[in-house]
């Protein structure tokens, strides 16, 4: 699969919820990272097709992609659920666009960040970071320098990541959150919204409150 459009590059959404509708608005002014390429938002997939179109576009099935689109998955929030959907499509030939960097987000020099991961509107990320594969950074986030952020993290609205963090991959950090310098969370942890994450939060714990304080640790799926 080749993106044909000088300067474009065709993708199809992977999931067609609440999520995929912002990383839709997100794709119509976005550009890839570190590139002046472009994208052309062209479907939604979901499990059945629809009769109705999405944002003017198609709803259709994996198999309905063109030949000629990438991929980003638009499925909010279940993190283990993003690497099933993402490993199906790999697993069958797919590819997935380079890094998305919404209108108004603002990334910094020496930020590395995998493929199929959005930036949204209004995030900042300072320098010297590592932003992981399939990673969502939603509305108004902070990351600040040398943070590390794992694959198939979810960073929902309005959180903070000081210098130094640490986000280990599938980790969940929800809206309002907070983690202070060099803290570490691991795979597969939630920190619940509005918490302050001041010292580790080990592999699928959740955490909640100021400061945060776990509360569960969870079973591997």
């Amino acid at each position: 699969m080749n993106n044909t459009g000088a300067g474009t590059i065709k993708v199809a959404i992977l999931g067609a919820g609440g999520f995929a509708r912002e990383v839709w608005w997100a794709l119509l002014n976005a550009q890839a990272h570190q590139s002046a390429l472009r994208f052309e938002p062209v479907m939604f997939v979901d499990r059945e097709p629809r009769a109705t179109l999405l944002k003017g576009l198609l709803v259709g099935t994996l198999s309905d992609v063109p030949d000629d689109a990438f991929l980003v998955c638009g499925i909010g929030g279940m993190t283990d659920i993003k690497d099933r959907v993402v490993s199906a499509a790999r697993a069958e030939g797919y590819r997935f666009a380079p890094a998305i960097i919404a209108a108004g987000a603002r990334v910094g020099p020496d930020v590395e960040i995998g493929e199929g991961t959005i930036i949204c509107a209004g995030t900042i990320a300072t320098t010297d970071i590592v932003i992981g594969a399939h990673v969502a950074i939603n509305l108004d986030c902070t990351i600040g320098h040398d943070a590390v952020v794992g694959d198939f993290v979810t960073v929902s609205p309005g959180c903070h990541i000081s210098g130094g963090v640490h986000l280990g991959s599938h980790s969940y950090i929800g809206t309002g959150a907070s983690i202070l310098e060099h803290v570490c969370i691991g795979d597969h942890a939630i920190l619940g919204a509005g918490a302050v994450a001041t010292k580790d939060i080990g592999e699928y714990a959740l955490a909640v409150g100021v400061p945060a304080v776990v509360k569960k640790i969870r079973q591997p799926a």
